[in-house]
């Protein structure tokens, strides 16, 4: 996932570096990450929500703009806070991508 994209030295004009950034939320021994970036395509913003022992994985929703897909992340930010979860990390990372 990225939220920018941008062209990095790299001479293959097929390859680019692209922004992952993400959140892991902590409550005891459990952990909730959060990322939010483009999809593969770059035609929209994803935000991915990995929960502790989900059976079916990470959801995903797809937003045209980033200010609603941070808006949505600041809700579940609120949601979870407010359930006893605390903010573990943030990162924010180079992810080399073909074009």
């Amino acid at each position: 996932m990225a939220i920018c994209a941008t062209r990095g030295p790299s001479t293959a004009s097929n390859i680019r570096e692209v922004r992952v950034l993400r959140w892991t939320f902590r409550r005891e021994d459990d952990s909730v990450v959060c990322e939010l970036g483009l999809n593969s395509d770059d035609s929209a913003y994803e935000l991915r929500i990995d929960p502790p022992r989900n059976p079916t994985g990470a959801s995903t929703e797809l937003f045209n703009d980033a200010m609603s897909a941070f808006q949505r992340h600041a809700a579940i930010e609120r949601l979870l806070v407010g359930d006893g979860w605390m903010l573990g990390g943030f990162e924010s990372e180079r992810v080399t991508r073909l074009a």
